[in-house]
Formats: structure tokens, sequence, C-alpha cells
């Protein structure tokens, strides 16, 4: 297999692995630390996140100039190389110094942040945490300019391999530490240990396997203007990502008591294992996406590929809202026991929005190839604020709910409907005739095998039992109902060349 083709597997297994562990190492680390401290350490956790906003993309910059170079053949690529690994290594440096600046000024406001809701002395293992995990995301900033050195090398087994082995020793780690009564700094601390070996790992693979020489010849100013706008993009987006994934904590832990923190963070580790499962079917297209930009495809051309990537990417996120609006109580029983039945409606405003969105994954693809990417983050930067604002306003008057309903309607008003506006004017797609066509026969099948699995909620008792029961028909009634009514023919050959591929097998 090629180095591509196993990277790429290699890739798929992290994202698995990553979204699964979320969710069944959670349980076992909420019950090892009891709510409070659990929800102490996700509030710092997303205290922590808010850091990751300086950043500017560099490893993602790092990759592209990087591959470019590489496709290069005359005279002059040696010394730009070497200057570009220079610039590129004392930008994530400085951004490093910056993220650590910055978290000496909010340790100083650790104490007045939350003073209304935690004690003297949980406040103490606040700021403990705080300094461990800030540490951790300077490093992980700086750790991000190699890691795009080896991808823009195309060493992807590498790179990825490295993810699969570290989500599996953080997990062996962190069991193996709560299991002998350590407690949250515990988490922080392993965070912080496999950071620094990575970074180790990655300096010494860059400079003796990729021989990596950093030199400064010249300040790059062509370089420097072109890359400046799509950087701004991705600061724009880091802004955004974070805001709507961790900020609600951060709030939350500032505004109410850290049992019920743990509540919500309970629903948003699901709607990120979510939104990280399903997202990754875009990128298997962006260079598909890539190809037709190059041949300057016609308006018609560019919407037949947005449809046919958002209906693979609706066939996956109707199989999972489906499967947990159908199972999710049960689900939500078995995972953290009793008195948690809000995280399944807190789950669901969350992620029912976001499986509309992601239908216009195709369209962000070509978006991504024009670099053309700055229009859409302004958009989503604004409607993050949105979010901000709303729910700064409605937790003091509905708790959690109100961070839920901040963030599920930034999605939909940016995301959704400022964003299909954007593409209308961009690209001149029709957004109705995109939905109707992305949706065809995937909704009302998704909707019929919900249905289906409701009378089973009144014939068996047993939670375990009826989980079981209810997933399998709930499947067993998605598959067939898309095979014979909602896919289209494409589709329908796609599925009998993967069953046949797994029968051989």
């Amino acid at each position: 297999m090629s180095e591509r083709k196993t990277g790429a597997l290699l890739s798929y297994i992290s994202t698995i692995l990553n979204s699964a562990i979320s969710i069944f190492l959670t349980p076992f680390i909420l019950t090892s630390l009891g709510e409070a401290e659990y929800g102490i350490y996700r509030s710092v956790q997303a205290l922590t996140g808010q850091l990751a906003m300086v950043s500017i993309g560099i490893g993602t910059i790092s990759a592209v100039i990087v591959a470019k170079n590489n496709a290069r053949n005359d005279s002059k690529v040696k010394e730009e190389k070497e200057n570009f690994y220079a610039t590129a290594m004392s930008v994530s440096f400085g951004i490093s110094m910056l993220i650590l600046a910055v978290s000496c000024i909010l340790f100083i406001f650790i104490g007045d942040i939350y003073k209304s809701t935690l004690s003297y002395e949980q406040i103490k293992l606040v700021q403990s945490m705080f300094i461990l995990l800030a540490i951790n995301v300077a490093l992980y900033q700086f750790r991000d300019v190699f890691v795009g050195f080896v991808n823009g090398h195309e060493k992807f087994i590498y790179s990825n391999g490295i993810k699969v082995i570290r989500l599996l020793l953080r997990v062996l780690l962190i069991v193996f530490l709560l299991k002998r009564g350590y407690k949250a700094i515990s988490l922080a601390i392993v965070d912080l240990v496999l950071s620094i070996v990575l970074i180790l790992l990655d300096v010494m693979f860059c400079f003796t396997i990729l021989k990596i020489r950093p030199k400064f010849h010249c300040f790059d100013k062509v370089l420097f203007k072109s890359i400046f706008t799509f950087s701004l993009a991705l600061f724009l987006q880091t802004i955004v990502n974070q805001i709507n994934q961790n900020l609600d904590s951060v709030i939350l832990g500032a505004m109410i008591q850290p049992e019920r923190v743990a509540v919500y963070s309970l629903g948003l580790t699901i709607y990120v294992a979510f939104n990280s499962l399903t997202s990754s079917v875009a990128n298997l297209f962006t260079p598909e996406a890539a190809r037709l930009v190059q041949k300057n495809a016609a308006t018609s051309d560019l919407m037949k590929f947005t449809i046919r990537v958002g209906r693979y990417q609706f066939l996956l996120s109707a199989l999972v809202v489906g499967g947990f609006i159908s199972i999710g109580k049960e689900f939500i029983l078995l995972w953290v026991g009793n008195g948690k039945g809000d995280v399944y409606y807190i789950t669901l405003i969350l992620m029912i929005p976001m499986a509309f969105a992601l239908l216009l994954s195709g369209a962000n693809s070509i978006l991504d190839v024009y670099m053309k990417r700055l229009g859409r983050s302004i958009i989503l930067i604004c409607t993050a604020a949105l979010n901000l604002v709303i729910s700064i306003a409605l937790i003091p008057v509905i708790d959690y709910w109100g961070a839920a309903i901040g963030t599920a309607t930034s999605v939909i008003i940016g995301q959704i409907i400022f964003m299909s506006i954007h593409y209308d004017k961009i690209f001149g797609f029709d957004i109705l005739q995109f939905a109707r066509s992305v949706m065809k026969g995937i909704l009302v099948c998704t909707i019929i095998s919900i249905m289906v699995t409701f009378p089973i909620n009144y014939i068996i008792a047993n939670n375990i039992v009826r989980l079981l029961v209810k997933g399998i028909v709930y499947t067993i009634s998605y598959c067939i109902g898309i095979y014979f009514f909602g896919a289209n023919e494409t589709e329908k050959i796609m599925m009998q060349k993967a069953m046949k591929r797994v029968i051989r097998r």
C-alpha cells in the first residue's frame, strides 16, 4: 500500500478512535473525578483552549508551501526552502511565546472569573491545571509547524501514525492514573508529558529524516503577501471553532455551578465527536474540487459536484443523527447513568443544525481551492459573536439551555442561511434546488426509520436490550430504505461495490 493510502487509512482510524475514546472514556473520567471536579476540568480545558485563537494556521500554511517547493526543480529552491523553514519556525515560536504571555495575564484574573461559582480550594485547583494546560497549548502551537513540514513532505504514515499512538497512550495513562486514585491534575500532566515527547520526536524526524536545514537569507515580501489573507481566514476560523466548541463551557463555568457544567460538557462531547466523524467526508473530495477548478468547470458542473458530496455527507449525517434520536436516551442512561436526561436534548439541539450545515461541505472545498475562505470566515465570526451574546443573555435565565440555543442559532444563521446566500452570490448556485437534490429520498427514509423504532419503547423494558434491538432495527430500516428508495443509481452502484468487497473478505 502506498504512503498516501496508508496515511489516509491511519487518518480515518485516528478520527474514529478519537471520537470513540471521547465518548467511552468520558463516563470513566466522570465517575473517577466526580461531577464537580470533572466540570472544573472541562471548564479549565475550555478556557485554555481559547488561547489557540492566536494561531494563524502555521501548520497548514507550512504543508502547502513545502509541497509547492518540493515540486520545483530550479536553482533558487534550496535557498527558498531554508529561508521558509527558518521563517516558519520563528513565527511559530513567536506565537507560542504570545500564548504564554496571554496565559500569564489570564492567570491573574482566574480568581475573579470563578469567585462566584467555586470555593477557594477549587480555584487553587483551577490555577494549577491552567498552568499545565496553557504550557501544553503553547507547545502544541510550536509543534504545529513541524507537523506541517512532515505533511508537506507527504510523510503521512509517520504523521498519522503518531496521532494513533498518542491517542492509545493517553487512554492507557489516564486509566492507569485514575484507577490509582489520582485526580484531575493528572489528566493535565498526561497531556503535557505527551506533548513534550511528541515535539521531540517531530524535531528529530524533521532534522534527521527530512534533512530540514533552516537558514535566514532574506525577508520574502511576495511570499508574505500571498499567505497573509489565507492566514487571516484561518485565524478567524479558529476563533469561530473556539467559540462554538469551547467558549460555552468557559461562560458556564463562570456563571453556574461546576456540576451543571459537567452535564452540558457531556452533550458537547457527543456533538464534537459527531462533528469530527462526519466532517471528514468532504476532505476526500478536495483533490477532485481542485481538478474541476483547474479545468475552469462551468457552474452546472460545480453544482453537480457539490450536490454529490452533499448527498454522501447527508447519508452519513442522517444515519448518525437518526440513530441518536432513536437510541440516544438509552445510550446516555447506559453511558453516564440516571439523572442526565438533559444531555439527550442538549446534544440534539447542537447536532441537528450542524447535520444540515454539513450539506454545504462540497461548496466549502471549492471555496478553499479558489482561496476565497476569508468571506466565509467573516460571516462565521459575526455569527459566532451572536452565539456569545445569546449565551451570556440566556444562561442566567435558563441555565445551560441558553448556551445550547446560542450555538444552534449561530449555526443556523451563519453556516446555513448566510453561507447559502454567499454561495449563491459567488458561484450562482440555486440553493433551493441544491437542498431538494441533496435531501431527496434520504430525509424521508431517516424519518420513517426513526418512527419504526418507537413501538419498541413499549415492548421491551430492559434498557440494554431495548438499545440493542432499536439500534439494529433502525440500522436495517435505514439501509433498506436508502437502497430501494433513497439512493440514486450512482449511489446504488457504489453500495453494491462496497458490499462485494466485504463479501470477498
